[in-house]
């Protein structure tokens, strides 16, 4: 049976899955983690699971957001296209880290087919048929989607990158929203980070297609609450998902 949980923003979303995870026994499958207002969260709480995850060793929120959309390059750039180029030429650079030698997954999405011929942006083509839509009015909600997973590259993968597969973007009167499917999601490594980018990343389609920007909606094939040590850490975690009182604020803001 799915377990549907609906937040308000991204750390509302995330707090209740932590919880729902605890109490299933820390894993669930088919997770589906709906968010309202994916362009807004709450600053004390990231910055408070933050300090967790640095005690931990483990990647930041918004560097693991990075790796879906990299929100600091595209605030540097002039325009979606001065942003491609920005993030092509730095690109064979992140390939060369070893656990990116498959790629990050904005690389996947802007440069599919890295490494073996003519790449193609998955990003601006869906961006192309949005507005072509929205300017034709032809009433085709459901045609837009960018993989992930790669069958040459991953078939033979059991754990790692990619753990999403698939994109689905939909047309909703004047709105778009994003759906994400991932095999596996560990919840307290990534999962905040996950939303965070991926929220970006609609909004930046919402933006430069002429839409608003939607739900964002991620599903969870295998939901895992994962690793968080010590005992101390994991009681910080609990205390952040329940006591915490939420201040949301734009994630357009370049902080």
């Amino acid at each position: 049976m799915n377990t549907v949980i609906k937040g308000k923003n991204i750390s509302d979303a995330w707090k209740k899955a932590i919880e729902h995870l605890i109490r299933n026994g820390k894993d669930d499958y088919n997770l589906i983690v709906e968010i309202e207002n994916p362009t807004s969260d709450d600053k004390m709480v990231r910055d408070k699971f933050n300090q967790i995850l640095f005690s931990m060793d483990d990647q930041r929120i918004e560097t693991v957001a990075n790796t879906i959309f990299p929100f600091e390059m595209k605030n540097k750039s002039k325009n979606r296209f001065d942003f491609y180029n920005r993030f092509q030429k730095v690109y064979p650079i992140l390939r060369k880290v070893t656990e990116n030698n498959k790629g990050t997954y904005f690389g996947r999405l802007v440069e599919w087919n890295y490494g073996k011929g003519t790449t193609f942006n998955q990003v601006e083509h869906t961006i192309f048929k949005l507005d072509r839509e929205r300017n034709n009015g032809r009433g085709i909600r459901v045609m837009y989607e960018m993989s992930i997973y790669d069958p040459c590259l991953d078939k033979n993968n059991q754990m790692g990158f990619p753990c999403m597969s698939f994109i689905s973007v939909k047309i909703r009167e004047d709105f778009i929203d994003l759906t994400a499917i991932y095999r596996n999601q560990y919840f307290v490594q990534k999962a905040y980070g996950n939303y965070l980018g991926l929220g970006r990343l609609l909004d930046f389609i919402a933006n430069e297609s002429g839409y608003k920007t939607g739900k964002l909606t991620c599903i969870a094939t295998h939901a895992a609450l994962g690793n968080i040590k010590p005992k101390a850490n994991y009681e910080k975690m609990l205390q952040i998902c329940r006591n915490e009182e939420q201040v949301e604020f734009n994630l357009d803001i370049n902080e």
